[in-house]
């Protein structure tokens, strides 16, 4: 199946990021809520039947941690994904 996402989309994932969960075949946006002790539910705006896309960042430490610099660009990222739902 080929790409099914808006310009909007398309957009968005070149400037901002890509969404934080996404069909791997159809590339829109998947919304996925966890819950606690059970499977997470899966709600798909297409009807793909494919693998879910989770992308993230990720900086190695070492046994002394992150210095204040990576915390910053650590705590940004977060704070930023959690603001666009995207992976920033």
């Amino acid at each position: 199946m080929p790409d099914q996402r808006t310009p909007l989309e398309k957009r968005l994932d070149a400037m901002i990021g890509p969404p934080l969960y996404h069909c791997a075949e159809c590339l829109r946006a998947v919304k996925v809520t966890v819950r606690e002790g059970a499977e997470p539910i899966i709600e798909r705006p297409c009807e793909c039947n494919a693998q879910i896309i989770a992308p993230r960042k990720s900086i190695l430490a070492g046994q002394g941690g992150l210095n204040m610099k990576d915390r910053a660009t650590v705590k940004w990222w977060q704070l930023a994904a959690a603001l666009t739902g995207r992976c920033v």
